[in-house]
């Protein structure tokens, strides 16, 4: 089987080599928890891979974005380098539908060679629709016509809650080809982060919950260690 490397330390392994090529990721989890942070670093160690890659803002600016990711990983001194090459591309779409991210995505493989992308995040669009039958039908849509694109995908959703014990299950936690969930823990007077594999389709992965820090020099992902 192709794999995307996600290139983050610990993640690969736990997937068993990396994510499955072409399919679609959620990274689910609340504020906080490091969703930017991960879908940020899949671009940037695909960049150093020779793998083009698109991060779709629906949110921040493209400066903030740049800007925050400096300040996270400031580690990453070829950030500018890369996107001066188009090998790390930042856009922010004029609108927020599922239809103007797809084009974006679609133009920056034609143009770009993009092999990788990042949107975040959906629940940015969800919040648009009117009706959840409406946002369930596009996103439906959406991920059709992303299955007939050469890309592998990251999206990020805000759970209403950091707490694993408070994730509730949304359409997406379905739809999407795996899941990614990441936690903000209670351990007496602070947090600890730590993430599961909740699923992935046509690969085998760990099940495990596990720690994981994000460090100046990457995300650093503690398999086989025990969160408590």
């Amino acid at each position: 089987m192709e794999r995307v490397k996600t290139g983050i330390t610990g993640l690969d392994e736990m997937l068993n080599g990396g994510i499955p090529a072409r399919r679609h990721v959620a990274l689910y989890g609340g504020p906080g928890s490091g969703k930017t942070s991960f879908g940020f670093e899949f671009l940037y160690k695909g960049a150093k891979m020779k793998e083009n890659g698109v991060y779709v803002t629906l949110e921040e600016t493209e400066e903030d974005i740049v800007e925050n990711m400096k300040t996270t990983f400031p580690m990453f001194t070829d950030v500018n380098k890369l996107i001066d090459e188009k090998k790390l591309n930042i856009v922010k779409p004029d609108k927020l539908e599922l239809e103007e991210v797809a084009n974006i995505i679609e133009v920056q493989i034609t143009e770009n060679d993009v092999k990788r992308a990042v949107i975040d995040s959906a629940t940015m669009i969800k919040l648009a629709f009117k009706s959840e039958i409406e946002y369930r039908q596009t996103l439906f849509e959406f991920l059709s016509l992303l299955r007939n694109l050469d890309c592998t995908s990251i999206t990020t959703l805000e759970a209403t809650s950091p707490m694993k014990s408070e994730i509730k299950f949304d359409i997406e936690h379905f739809v999407m080809d795996g899941i990614i969930n990441l936690y903000n823990l209670d351990r007496e007077d602070r947090r600890i982060r730590a993430l599961e594999v909740f699923k992935m389709r046509g690969t085998n992965h760990s099940r495990d919950l596990v720690p994981f820090k994000v460090t100046p020099s990457g995300i650093k992902v503690y398999v086989g260690e025990k969160v408590f």
